[in-house]
């Protein structure tokens, strides 16, 4: 009789109509911005960033003697200042240790702020907001540069004795300090991002491990389409030189060091929107 009861009572509830289902709403579906990129081609924004560090390390060196993505030289910089040298560059040592450190704190800072945020730190959201800093950080360098506010920076076609020599002083003012600082620090969030992707093929700031990696692989001369590594860390290292010659060049224009920077900036600014737009990577 129970049964019997149970079964009257469900044939009672009328069943939804075809209208009704179709005006339920769907369970919300998560953001785009929160998945994870695919990682198949994620190296190409990568070998970008080997060019703009072609390109920003070509500007710092000219204005500062020193450089704000390869550190190794900086090092040696830092190291000779103990015996005051080089002769006639007092600050040199100085401007190399500011920078170091600054790509240090860059480095902990961009780990520490993806680590914080929870999550993958491959995911798009995350990606975007570190590399909009990145191009924040270099825009507002070329802006210093462009209003004059750091006149090493703010090179344009000297080409005279007297004003190479004028160049060479203003080198040693302390305001120089804070592009090299914010270029730097910015450079050390872009390293962390190669190692966050995995591709330790194209560290973007180092080339003298991409050319011992590079000439030490056994399949050095295997055929282009069975040694991806190994295209990869050649890409690389012209990239790098490519956008060191372009920083020269750019340098020598009208536009001078900042049009360089503005550049740069443009570029990065451009792989951060890309990465809204990344194709997600395919869930199980």
């Amino acid at each position: 009789m129970t049964a019997k009861l149970a079964r009257d009572d469900a044939a009672a509830i009328p069943a939804p109509s075809p209208t009704e289902s179709k005006l339920t709403p769907a369970p919300p579906s998560s953001s785009s911005l929160s998945d994870e990129i695919d990682l198949s081609y994620a190296y190409i924004p990568l070998l970008l960033y080997c060019f703009v560090s072609g390109i920003s390390d070509s500007v710092a060196f000219n204005a500062a003697g020193v450089f704000v993505s390869m550190q190794t030289g900086n090092t040696i910089f830092l190291a000779l200042g103990a015996s005051h040298l080089p002769a006639g560059q007092s600050r040199l040592w100085l401007k190399a240790l500011i920078s170091i450190v600054s790509f240090q704190a860059g480095a902990f800072s961009f780990a520490q702020f993806r680590r914080l945020s929870g999550g993958s730190e491959k995911r798009k959201s995350l990606l975007f907001a570190t590399g909009l800093l990145q191009a924040l950080l270099l825009i507002i360098a070329a802006a210093l540069a462009q209003a004059q506010v750091v006149p090493a920076f703010a090179d344009r076609r000297l080409s005279t004795v007297a004003e190479s020599a004028t160049r060479t002083i203003q080198a040693n003012d302390f305001v120089i300090l804070c592009p090299l600082a914010l270029l730097a620090f910015g450079f050390g969030g872009q390293i962390y991002t190669s190692r966050v992707l995995g591709y330790g093929e194209v560290p973007t700031n180092v080339l003298t491990s991409l050319y011992c990696d590079l000439f030490s692989d056994p399949k050095l001369f295997a055929p282009l389409r069975t040694n991806a590594k190994r295209n990869r860390r050649i890409a690389a290292a012209v990239l790098t030189i490519v956008g060191g010659i372009s920083g020269g060049w750019l340098q020598r224009s009208q536009g001078g060091m900042p049009s360089a920077l503005w550049i740069a900036a443009a570029i990065k600014l451009s792989i951060s929107l890309a990465w809204l737009v990344w194709p997600s990577k395919k869930r199980a």
